[in-house]
Parts: structure tokens; sequence; C-alpha cells
């Protein structure tokens, strides 16, 4: 299943994407705790997308049932590559990418004619 959407720059895209991996993943029957996983980096690239890239987010997933695995990318405008911040207990953001590094079976960023995608492949266990 693959899923390609294009999402405004507010906050309720967040919300519209968590939706739609979930229901990439329910459609595909993987684990309910990847599907959890996928949600929340989704949410957290999303994020990142509208803080960070002040742009339309573009959406993708692709669900591969036969690995029990899923790959979401996030693409916004802005060419600027995100970077993981030292940790900061006292600080009030600066965690998403450290989420996503600790959530996801692998993931990277690459450039595109619009600026940069996020992408993210989470492989269930077993």
């Amino acid at each position: 299943m693959v899923t390609d959407v294009v999402l405004p720059c507010t906050p309720e895209a967040a919300g519209r994407a968590r939706r739609l991996v979930a229901q990439a993943c329910a459609g595909a029957d993987l684990p309910p705790e990847l599907c959890d996983s996928a949600k929340l980096a989704t949410s957290e690239l999303v994020t990142n997308a509208i803080v960070h890239g002040r742009s339309e987010v573009r959406l993708h997933t692709s669900v591969d049932p036969a690995r029990r695995a899923i790959r979401i990318e996030v693409g916004d405008d802005n060419s600027r590559h995100p970077r993981m911040q030292p940790a900061d207990d006292g600080a009030l953001d600066g965690r998403g990418l450290f989420i996503v590094d600790l959530l996801a079976t692998r993931w990277g960023v690459r450039d595109d004619e619009a600026g940069k995608v996020v992408w993210l492949e989470l492989v269930a266990p077993g």
C-alpha cells in the first residue's frame, strides 16, 4: 500500500499524518507496536517539517507486508538538513530526531528538487 499526500502547514497536519499511517499499518496487518512507533515517528517528522520547513508537507508511506515493514517519507521546502542536537534535559524541544533515531530501524535525509525529504523505515522484529 502506498500513500502520497500533501498536508498544509498547520498543527492539524500531524494528526492527519498519524491517521494515514495508522490506516496504512492496519491495511497491511502490521504489529500494533510497530504501528504505534510509526505514528509517533511520523508525528515528529511532520511537526519538524512544519516548524523548520515552514511549507506544505509531502507525506509518502509505503508498506511491505512480506517484510512486515513501513517506510515513511516527509518532505518540505527547506533544504537545510536536520541535525540531532546535544541532549538538554531543560529544553522544551529538540528531541524529535532522538525519538526518530530510537524508534526507526534506519532513517536518513536526502535532497530533492523542492527542499529535502526525511525518511525512516520500521521493520517488525522476528
